[in-house]
């Protein structure tokens, strides 16, 4: 017995589309070998005035594949790029200028770049790492960490000199180190796991304590002296707004020239990806301060004066950033990879089971329960469509969290989350409520319907997606829905049990 032409028809554009996933699938299992690389996160920053005039900043580069990098950034003094920036394949810690070039430190050694080329390599003949550097003019210092010491060396001439103790200390998560005018080197540092930041002066051939400040559970930080007084900005996204970056700016106990603590507002720019500030490094300019900060997607500055609030709230603004197709591209693949590994198995699935039918020529009567993989494939199709509209809403609505991953901790988190279900649930329910199906339904030949096979109702779209959230949105819940449409007969989910709604292949595709 033949198949009837209509089934033989429906079988036809079920095997094709399953030929079309496959060969997407495949293309991305390649594509994905090797685009690992293409969405670099920033974090760590470190900036210098330069000697001419202009900054020089460097900062560490990090991805999905693990990788670690640098990359160094030329700016004049409107913190305009000057020249194209250097990307490192190993993390640099410290830039320092020496005269008309620079001097780059990754771990205990040194590279010199001459016109923005590495001329030569350097060997420290250390066993620590350089975590800070300094210009003077008696001789440019290294700063870092060695055992239970916070440890300095200056070089003289062309020979670096022997070790000097700045101070004892566990671990130090990060130095920070400046000076003012004619004095000596100050140098800061806070100690893994310690509410406060802790300082030191150079007094003739030795470092002495200075000042300690409490800075609690803040996450980035930075401190220099300025006009005879250290000044400390610290970041803690506590103080974050949607609107705004806050720093708490705090000048040292006893300062001739106190600076009031108070906040400094910078603008925020909306449509961001990746809020998350990583990394905070501030330089004197003058009677102004010049601000550097990364964020996850780009590098951020801004100047503001210390001596009295400003008039206008500057705006930060994004230097260096990355082509927004990298972000694009690097954000789509891990979702791409998600609908078209199921592609695959859909594939099998498809030609084993549907062949068997129309092979038989013997039509099934009545609508057709749509299987748990065609489901899954629809709802990851919606998704992926959906999630852009989604997180632009978030941005515009000023709830997004700081990230790209989930954290209970960012206040604005829940609102995401919130705005985000709200909007899932609109578009299931408006689709299917008015068309019957959404458009990664539509693709897979799916409809919603009654139990009887007619279209389905308002009240039955409304409920199906009232208890999406229960049943298909988080685990644990997810699992009673998948384990719902594995057993029932007809297929269901608990939404489709209390609406009395079912999926079924829509043959009039």
């Amino acid at each position: 017995m033949t198949a009837p032409p209509r089934a033989a028809a429906f079988f036809e554009r079920k095997r094709r589309l399953a030929y079309h996933f496959a060969w997407a699938s495949m293309g991305f299992l390649a594509l994905q070998l090797c685009l690992g690389f293409l969405l670099q996160l920033n974090s760590h920053p470190r900036a210098v005035a330069a000697p001419e005039g202009g900054f020089r900043v460097v900062h560490r580069l990090f991805n999905q594949d693990d990788f670690e990098g640098s990359r160094l950034l030329f700016l004049d003094a409107d913190a305009k790029p000057q020249a194209p920036p250097i990307t490192f394949p190993d993390t640099a810690a410290a830039v320092l200028p020496d005269g008309p070039d620079l001097l780059l430190f990754f771990g205990n050694r040194a590279a010199l770049l001459v016109g923005g080329q590495i001329t030569k390599n350097i060997d420290l003949g250390q066993k620590w790492e350089v975590m800070a550097a300094l210009a003077d003019p008696g001789g440019p210092w290294i700063f870092g960490w060695a055992e239970d010491r916070v440890v300095a060396r200056r070089r003289e001439k062309d020979k670096w000199g022997d070790e000097i103790t700045v101070s004892k200390s566990i671990l130090a998560e990060r130095i920070s180190v400046s000076r003012d005018a004619a004095g000596g080197p100050l140098v800061a540092w806070r100690e893994r796991g310690s509410p406060k930041v802790k300082t030191a002066v150079l007094e003739g051939a030795a470092f002495v304590p200075s000042k300690e400040y409490e800075i609690g559970g803040v996450e980035h930080w930075d401190l220099f002296a300025q006009g005879g007084r250290q000044v400390l900005l610290t970041y803690n996204r506590d103080d974050r707004t949607q609107a705004y970056v806050t720093l708490r700016l705090e000048c040292c106990p006893g300062c001739a020239s106190r600076l009031e603590p108070r906040k400094l507002r910078f603008a925020d720019p909306v449509l961001l990806l990746g809020r998350k500030v990583t990394g905070l490094s501030a330089v004197p300019d003058g009677d102004r301060v010049r601000v550097f900060i990364t964020r996850m997607s780009t590098l951020m500055t801004a100047a503001t004066t210390l001596a009295s609030a400003p008039s206008e709230v500057p705006r930060l603004l994004s230097i260096g950033a990355e082509p927004a197709w990298r972000y694009g591209v690097a954000l789509v693949v891990p979702s791409a990879m998600v609908f078209c590994s199921l592609a695959m198995i859909f594939l099998g699935f498809t030609l084993f089971r549907e062949r068997g039918r129309v092979a038989s020529g013997i039509p099934v009567p009545g609508p057709q329960p749509a299987e748990f993989l065609q489901r899954l494939m629809a709802f990851s199709l919606d998704i992926f469509l959906l999630s852009p509209v989604l997180w632009l809403a978030v941005e515009l609505l000023h709830v997004a969290p700081e990230g790209f991953f989930f954290d209970p901790e960012d206040p604005h988190i829940f609102k995401a989350v919130g705005v985000m279900l709200l909007g899932q649930f609109l578009y299931y329910f408006l689709m299917e409520g008015l068309l019957g199906w959404t458009v990664g339904k539509r693709i897979l030949g799916l409809r919603v319907a009654e139990l009887d096979g007619t279209k389905v109702t308002l009240r039955g779209a409304l409920v199906r997606n009232l208890m999406r959230i229960f049943d298909a949105e988080f685990h644990p819940g997810g699992l009673f829905g998948t384990a719902a449409i594995l057993f029932t007969p007809k297929r269901q989910r608990l939404g489709d049990l209390l609406g009395r709604t079912q999926v079924v292949h829509d043959r009039d595709l």
